[in-house]
């Protein structure tokens, strides 16, 4: 396995669980939703906390066996996520989304990067 692609896959994996753990619980995701200033319905606050749950669930398996497959489709996933976000933006989302649209950018392209040169 190429290490620079463990490497990165591990970083992206442990970012994305530092960024999504908030999200984890309806308690922890409405207070993180407060804070980010979105509306929070009992709507939102479910697929929140259905986002944060898979997210960290993905974040553990990439951690645990960061292989060259799983990182490319999580680079794939982060391309979608940022497309998404960069949408949302457009749309008048909170500005607090471009934060996480330029760190869904970094991480897709250093893993893309680590991708390419193995």
């Amino acid at each position: 396995m190429n290490t620079d692609v463990a490497r990165w896959g591990k970083a992206g994996a442990l970012y994305d669980l530092v960024a999504t753990a908030a999200f984890l619980t309806p308690w922890t995701g409405g207070a993180m939703l407060s804070l980010l200033g979105t509306p929070t319905s009992d709507s939102t606050l479910m697929f929140a906390t259905l986002f944060g749950t898979v997210v960290v669930m993905w974040s553990i398996a990439r951690w645990r066996k960061p292989e060259p497959l799983l990182i490319a489709i999580d680079t794939v996933g982060r391309a979608l996520f940022s497309l998404w976000f960069a949408w949302a933006l457009w749309h008048g989302q909170t500005p607090a989304i471009a934060l996480f649209l330029a760190l869904e950018l970094f991480w897709g392209a250093a893993q893309l990067r680590a991708l390419v040169r193995r």
